[in-house]
């Protein structure tokens, strides 16, 4: 791809995923542009973990983000909620906490 401009807000994709959980997606939920990187935040879905099956935001780079997607699945008219977790990540990001 070498274009981290394909990725857009509600596109879902299939990734590399553990054994077991090849029906896991990943939906794009937002970009930030910084200075030194891009950021894509997603959610995950269908995924087997001890508290559910999804995890709701986590924030990758760019190159992370290319390096696992394995192909396109579709793109969501609506995004899921997210805002709660981006704004606790933006917090602890602005105060150099987080990743």
């Amino acid at each position: 791809m070498n274009d981290i401009n394909f990725f857009h807000p509600a596109q879902v994709w299939q990734y590399n995923t553990r054994s077991g959980e090849e029906s896991s997606k990943l939906t794009v939920l937002k970009i930030d542009e910084l200075e030194n990187d891009t950021i894509i935040h997603i959610r995950i879905d269908s995924i087997n973990i001890g508290s559910g099956n999804y995890i709701g935001h986590m924030p990758f780079s760019a190159a992370a983000i290319e390096a696992s997607v394995s192909g396109f699945v579709k793109h969501l008219n609506e995004l899921p909620e997210f805002e709660e977790g981006y704004q606790q990540w933006k917090k602890e990001f602005d105060e150099g906490k987080a990743g």
